[in-house]
């Protein structure tokens, strides 16, 4: 009976997809119209309203629509002005505004106008966003062209966004709500298939669209910020794995029911995520995790969306979403464990946001044109009165602080030696500091909202002028830290506060000296560098914090300017004409020549961060004032944010932690020498490479002799009196003796890094045309670039000698529009060589291109004159042809140890290695290694794996090879052929059906790895297996092998061709997803050459939550092997045992020429705790297995089975562990796990 149960749970997890209907559903009976309170509200005074229609595109009948009807009428009769209506995309079914000689333009033309007769009396602000439907127009170019259409027929130029297709604009609607507009199929697009995406576009990487969006939503956290995008970011329709009961019978639209195959096509559909389009998609799914990670840490956020043709509204974990998705068609939605309301008729939703900043929703039935209520929901509640009243409102003029409390500094002898003492003395000693006012200091200030940062706790201040100034927190945040670098798509801020994590890492901080800062203004000075002026203060919890004293306050803080245009005239950073950001400076020197950086003044700055070891000196850590002078427009450096300076990272775990974890090896104890210039300058690399064009070895070294020459003894020591009298004697002396020391060697630190830097060079034009002139010989090779104007070649704006014996490679972006590439010389081997033209037309006479290859778009036009034996790579692959500043280009290596269990191995241990280096074809990564090394202490068995994966080394394809080392003492296991062997190791032991054998493996082939979760591979192999003899064993006693050299060791080659697709809403704990693979191949022995076989191996499963909380969730699997001729050893055939699908044997129990096994468990998750170290879930589960094998000539109709449990607990996502006790016939099995996961 038992196999019956497997297979009764097997069809009930390809069944259970959520009950989806087409009538309104609610959470709560009160939220029906009928029975919902509308007093509160209706006394409230609206603020702004947000009219909601999606998909109203897809009009078929030639008419209006019922939901665009009822929106109309709603319009008319309400007060509009000022107000917003908004189209949430999918403006026109089914493929976007084709080309004006498009047989289908006038329809397409048609579907607009309907939406837009709808607003025609609308008196605020239309927008009109793209969907996935408008990008099948032919990509950008047909968004490009929707947007023209609509912005001239509504005769406003802001109508369409984001403009241009790029993918994020914000709108600030008052000083009370922001509106953010995302194109989130930009983010969702193949960007290969569209060569002119992001040609007008400030952000060039999906990365950076998550910066902006964290900027934002910090920058505008005092507001409700709506987020309009099509897709939305939770729904409980059918994009999100929700059906009907009709999709059950009928898998396409047809009348012929095809229940058992409609229901596996709606498992997949629903679990798998097999679409783009669908929520759970891996690349939908990542772009939605980041921007809830985000948007958690965020005051007040709602999400207003389409793509679903049904209107819902959804709260998940303090998540708002509404969708509104029917403004043309119908469909089934649910409610699942998050949804309040769903309605899968046509309609639309109104957001109202009241002057108390508090919110509502509206949702609008479209009954045959009629607008009619459904539901009605406040969203978020009013804000909350400050009271200010057991405020003190006397302050002493001075305090005595400190940055940590004396006893959290007061640490073992042991914690000392394990941790480092690092400046732990100095952040418990208490120091005087002036106490501060906000509304008198300096005149007064304002706080205008919170800062952002990994680490800083700050607030942003305004002075009574608009001067802007970060008072920013000594006492950092160790969870933030964790938010914002470890956990980007995971919120886990609150799950880590109060743990050991938290105090680990808030010790980990005292590396850092708390004041040092303070020292490097005048330190600054010294040698020309621009500084900030910060001052350090207490800040008292006080009335002017007003609603920050919750998190601020009673405390020491840095207080200094915010480099903006309200301090042009300050001379710290040298009364510029402009101070501008670092995105702003890289805008800039694309667009045109006349932006210049000062080289001189930028490497004078970058050697002084090496000199007072300033590590973290990333893109923003910058500001860039600009001198306007003689058609010139020059940049200088303005550094801020010092507090990472003459850091003290000592003790012994983190010299371990070096040795396995070399990013670890950027903290660095600061003293006289600079041991490692690689990772010290890891941060600041990337800025380095990307913008010094000009200068060689010899402009490095002078601006560190003008340094050693100019920071006196005197300077230093004065420079150091500005740190708290009670902490001078406190490492003081010790800092500015390193620092003197350093000083002495700065000339040498800085030909090291520059021999590191120089071993490849990078080297830009600019998004106008421009002149490459390459001149190339073995020893060195000269780049001019120059502007043309009017058909003639100005003067070089960079110029530089790359000699060969400093560098190994050269990259040189021609950027956008027509740029001419003219390369000449002579030499065997000159310096390798990449041009990448970039956007337009490019013309390329290449005399002599060895060593040289060219990137070009493939689809786009271009000009060769003359290869000279250059390289060319026509293709439209995104990350060849675009020039990223902030790409990485590095290394980096992981090693992930683990334990574990069970009958066959014993007590096991492993260890993983990953390797991954980023460069030029970083896809996600330039090639990635990973050896795995395992010990099995019951046969004293070694297994040592290696894989290596080269991106795009053809095209789409990486190569990838791999092996495999076993040693003799290495073992498998056998017990006959067939599906009624035994097993009499209770008898005999374990060792007897033990096969001892030696492996050698290598393997080479292709693999296509999209970013949608399938991977297409192809490898050829070649095997050697040497089975050891063994007295008193089965392969030596009963066993006879048909070939004589059985025991000699045979020797194989392989082909196999394999697709797999992995889908999971979370990876480590999944509630919904799908494993797929086909395994298709042949092997021939080499050492008995007329043998030779085929196999195939599929295998299905999925993930079904069934709760609405989704803790229990049906886990089912099917999989299966079967071997096509006899001519296997019995380690190739079909087996059945723990790894195949029958938890409760032992492996390979079973062995034939095809095995079925099917698995259904049942997982029940609990709520995830802290601990005192990390926050933690447990889960647990009970299954059953039912399997099988076949043999030729063998009777049997026996079918295995065994049932079973266990637990399962994970640590954040990154450790985690398994034990588990399944019995079958041949007793109880237990297996136990525990490892590390990137």
């Amino acid at each position: 009976m038992r196999k019956h149960y497997i297979f009764i749970n097997f069809i009930l997890g390809l069944l259970i997809t959520g009950c989806a209907t087409y009538d309104a559903k609610y959470a709560d009976e009160n939220f029906r119209p009928e029975n919902f309170d509308n007093s509160t509200l209706s006394r409230k005074q609206i603020h702004k309203t947000f009219y909601l229609i999606g998909d109203a595109g897809g009009d078929k009948d030639g008419g209006s629509t019922y939901a665009l009807d009822a929106l109309k009428k709603v319009v008319d009769t309400s007060k509009t002005k000022d107000q917003y209506a908004i189209f949430l995309g999918d403006n026109i079914y089914d493929a976007g505004l084709p080309k004006k000689d498009a047989p289908d333009r006038a329809e397409a033309e048609r579907r607009l106008n309907i939406q837009l007769d709808a607003v025609k009396g609308f008196e605020g602000q239309v927008y009109f966003i793209p969907g996935n439907h408008d990008w099948y127009a032919g990509g950008v170019e047909g968004v490009k062209r929707q947007e023209k259409y609509i912005e001239k027929a509504l005769n406003d130029n802001e109508a369409f966004q984001p403009e241009n297709g790029c993918p994020i604009e914000m709108k600030e609607v008052s000083d009370q709500v922001e509106l953010m507009i995302i194109d989130t199929q930009w983010y969702l697009a193949n960007w290969d298939d569209y060569p002119t995406i992001n040609d007008e576009c400030t952000i060039r990487n999906r990365e950076d669209l998550f910066l902006e969006i964290e900027n934002e939503f910090k920058k505008n956290n005092e507001k409700t910020i709506v987020v309009a995008m099509h897709h939305p970011m939770y729904t409980n329709g059918i994009h999100g794995g929700k059906y009907g009961l009709r999709k059950q019978l009928y898998p396409t639209q047809g009348k012929l029911p095809l229940p058992g195959l409609a229901s596996l096509i709606t498992q997949i559909r629903s679990q798998g995520g097999v679409s783009i389009q669908d929520r759970y998609n891996k690349r939908y799914n990542e772009l939605m995790k980041r921007i809830a990670t985000l948007a958690k840490d965020t005051d007040k956020v709602i999400f207003a969306s389409g793509h679903e043709h049904s209107i819902q509204y959804i709260e998940n974990d303090g998540i708002k979403q509404i969708v509104s998705g029917a403004g043309a068609k119908n469909s089934a939605a649910a409610l699942g464990d998050d949804g309040l309301f769903s309605y899968g008729g046509q309609g639309f939703a109104i957001l109202d946001i009241y002057e108390d900043e508090s919110s509502a929703v509206r949702y609008f039935a479209a009954n045959k044109g009629e607008p009619s209520l459904l539901f009605t929901s406040e969203v978020f509640p009013p804000r909350k009165e400050v009271n200010l009243d057991s405020l003190p409102t006397v302050f002493p003029e001075t305090v005595m602080a400190t940055v940590y409390q004396q006893e959290d500094t007061d640490v073992s002898e042991v914690h000392r030696s394990i941790w480092g003492d690092h400046y732990r003395e100095v952040y418990g000693t208490p120091v005087e500091a002036p106490v501060a006012l906000l509304d008198t200091l300096m005149g007064g200030f304002t706080v205008d909202r919170k800062g952002g940062g990994h680490q800083t706790r700050s607030l942003r201040l305004r002075d009574s002028k608009g001067h802007n100034y970060n008072m920013r927190a000594i006492r950092k945040s160790a969870v933030q830290f964790l938010q914002t670098v470890a956990f980007k798509d995971k919120f886990v801020q609150d799950e880590f506060e109060d743990t050991f994590t938290e105090d680990v890492i808030l010790d980990f901080y005292t590396s850092a000296h708390p004041y040092a800062s303070l020292a490097v203004a005048q330190l600054s000075d010294a040698v020309g560098i621009y500084h900030t002026n910060p001052k350090l203060i207490y800040v008292p919890k006080q009335r002017a914090l007003g609603k920050y004293n919750d998190e601020y306050g009673n405390e020491l803080y840095i207080i200094e300017e915010r480099p903006d245009e309200g301090f042009l005239n300050v001379a710290s950073f040298g009364n510029p004409d402009a101070i501008d950001s670092t995105e702003d400076l890289f805008e800039n020197l694309r667009d045109d020549e006349e932006y210049q950086l000062d080289e001189d003044a930028y490497l004078r700055a970058r050697v002084f961060d090496m000199l007072i070891g300033d590590w973290d000196r990333h893109a923003d850590q910058w500001r860039w004032a600009r001198f306007d002078n003689g058609g010139k427009k020059i940049y200088r450096p303005i550094p801020r944010d010092r507090d990472q300076v003459f850091s003290k990272f000592d003790g012994a775990l983190l010299g371990v932690l070096k040795t396995l974890i070399p990013a670890t090896k950027q903290f660095q104890n600061y003293d006289g020498n600079l041991k490692n210039i690689k990772w010290l300058n890891e941060a600041g690399i990337k800025l380095d490479r990307s913008l010094v064009k000009n200068a060689v070895k010899e402009d490095w070294l002078a601006q560190a002799t003008y340094i050693q020459e100019n920071l006196s003894d005197e300077a230093i020591d004065r420079a150091f009196l500005k740190l708290p009298k009670e902490v001078q004697d406190l490492g003081v002396d010790e800092i500015k003796e390193s620092l003197r020391k350093r000083r002495e060697n700065i000339v040498k630190i800085t030909e090291k890094y520059y021999d590191y830097l120089s071993s490849l060079v990078i080297l830009t034009g600019t998004d106008k045309d421009d002149h490459f002139e390459i001149t190339r010989n073995e020893s060195e090779t000269r780049v001019q670039i120059s502007r043309i104007k009017d058909g003639n070649i100005q003067k070089p704006f960079v110029d530089r000698t790359i000699k060969a014996s400093d560098t190994n490679e050269i990259w040189i972006y021609g950027l956008d529009d027509d740029d001419t590439f003219h390369v000449s010389g002579e030499g065997k081997r000159p310096i390798k060589m990449k041009i990448v033209g970039g956007q337009n037309n490019d013309v390329y006479d290449i005399e002599d291109g060895r060593r040289l290859k060219v990137y070009e778009h493939k689809t786009k036009p271009n000009t060769i004159k003359q290869r000279g034996g250059a390289n060319f790579k026509f293709s439209n692959i995104y990350n060849f042809n675009t020039y990223d500043p902030q790409r990485k280009i590095s290394s980096s290596n992981s090693i992930l140890p683990a334990i574990g269990f069970n009958p066959d191995d014993g007590f096991l241990i492993g260890v993983t290695d990953v390797f991954v280096t980023n460069g030029f074809k970083d896809d996600p990564f330039a090639s990635r290694h990973t050896f795995k090394l395992g010990y099995y202490f019951a046969t004293q068995g070694v297994d040592l794996n290696y894989s290596g994966s080269f991106a795009n080394a053809f095209g789409q394809w990486n190569l990838i090879v791999g092996g495999r080392f076993t040693n003799e003492s290495f073992a498998s296991n056998f017990f006959g052929f067939g599906n009624e062997t035994e097993n009499n190791d209770d008898e005999l032991g374990l060792d007897y059906n033990r096969v001892r054998n030696g492996n050698i493996m290598g393997r080479i082939g292709v693999e296509s790895d999209n970013t949608f979760g399938s991977k297409l591979r192809f490898v050829a192999s070649f095997e050697r297996i040497e089975i050891e003899e063994t007295d008193g064993r089965f392969i030596n006693e009963v066993f006879i092998p048909e070939l004589d050299n059985f025991f000699g060791g045979q020797s194989f080659v392989g082909l196999e061709g394999a697709y797999t697709y992995v889908s999971a809403d979370n990876a480590a704990n999944p509630t919904r997803g799908m494993e797929f693979a086909a395994i298709i191949g042949g092997k021939r022995n080499l050492s008995a050459g007329d043998r030779m076989y085929a196999y195939f191996k599929p295998k299905i499963g999925f993930y079904n939550a069934l709760s609405r909380n989704r803790k229990l969730v049906l886990k089912t699997l099917v999989q299966s092997h079967i071997n096509f001729g006899d001519d296997f050893e019995f380690y190739q055939g079909a087996a059945l045992g723990a790894r195949t699908g029958m938890r409760g044997y032992r492996f390979q129990r079973w062995i034939g020429e095809s095995a079925l096994a099917g698995s259904a468990d049942l997982r029940y998750s609990f709520e995830r705790f802290q601990t005192g170290l990390i926050p933690i879930q447990i889960g647990i589960f009970g299954g059953a297995d039912l399997g099988r094998v076949w043999l030729d000539g063998e009777d049997s109709k026996r079918w295995h089975n065994d049932f079973g449990g266990g637990f399962w607990i994970n640590m954040v996502e990154t450790v985690s562990g398994q034990v588990g006790a399944f019995a079958g016939e041949d007793g109880v099995r237990i297996d136990f796990r525990l490892g590390v996961r990137l």
